[in-house]
């Protein structure tokens, strides 16, 4: 199995959690960008410092800086390192960190020269987004691009380190000021695609079994709003100005 089937498979379960699948394509975008240096920024202390994006790149200099929390406990560090402990892939450990203290954020190293900066599922557990770009910009001196994936319709978890749903109009806002322009959007799913995921965040509670009715119920529908999780034409909302997706990506260059 190639690495992409086995983040899809293993570690995001995309059959099942449709909108990861943007963020996994994406990297063949990304890395048709021919970029000389790639950071990615990700919370690998959930693997030990290991990397799960890593495989993905194929920039010549990869940097790995590790996305943590002020006082957060022991216990969440290496939390899911089973899921790649035994796997034939190499991993790159993460050489850097982001420290988030609660709107102010600490980093363990003073510059970066890498051009293109990746930003994959962490915003929603960013403090103060709009600090961190503007930190990030002078320790990047040299980043040409941005790249941003978000599901925005996410069940709270992780707590307490969970903080904010930006929209992509949010993030536009926010770049722009740091003169970052948008090159690149693509969504994915729609209003069936997110009744999934939530049905898929209720399968404990539905298990109970005062909930046994409602849960064969919900299995009778589950099979259709599969099959058409992913047309995009049922985004669209009956509103002329609202749609409804599962999540989107973007990417930012300096102009």
């Amino acid at each position: 199995m190639n690495y992409k089937n086995f983040l899809k498979k293993n570690i995001f379960k995309t059959d099942e959690f449709n909108q990861f699948n943007l963020m996994i394509d994406d990297f063949n975008k990304i890395n048709k960008l021919n970029s000389k240096h790639i950071a990615i920024l990700e919370r690998t202390f959930i693997y030990s410092g290991y990397s799960i994006f890593s495989p993905l790149i194929l920039s010549k200099k990869v940097s790995i800086i590790d996305y943590n929390f002020k006082n957060m406990k022991e216990s969440r560090k290496g939390y899911q390192l089973d899921w790649i402990k035994n796997t034939k892939y190499k991993f790159i450990k993460s050489q850097y960190s982001i420290k988030d203290c609660l709107n102010d954020f600490k980093f363990s190293f003073k510059s970066i020269d890498c051009d293109f900066l990746m930003i994959p599922n962490v915003l929603h557990h960013c403090s103060d987004f709009t600090l961190l770009i503007k930190k990030i910009i002078i320790k990047f001196p040299n980043l040409k691009y941005i790249y941003i994936f978000d599901s925005p319709l996410r069940e709270i978890h992780q707590y307490p380190y969970d903080f904010a749903r930006h929209t992509p109009s949010s993030i536009e806002n926010i770049l722009i000021k740091s003169r970052f322009k948008k090159i690149y959007y693509k969504d994915i799913g729609n209003a069936f695609d997110v009744l999934l995921y939530f049905i898929s965040q209720s399968k404990k509670i539905l298990s109970n079994n005062e909930n046994i009715k409602i849960k064969k119920q919900i299995d009778k529908i589950v099979p259709i709003l599969r099959e058409n999780r992913n047309l995009k034409k049922w985004q669209n909302l009956g509103r002329k100005h609202a749609k409804l997706y599962s999540a989107y990506s973007m990417i930012f260059k300096k102009n």
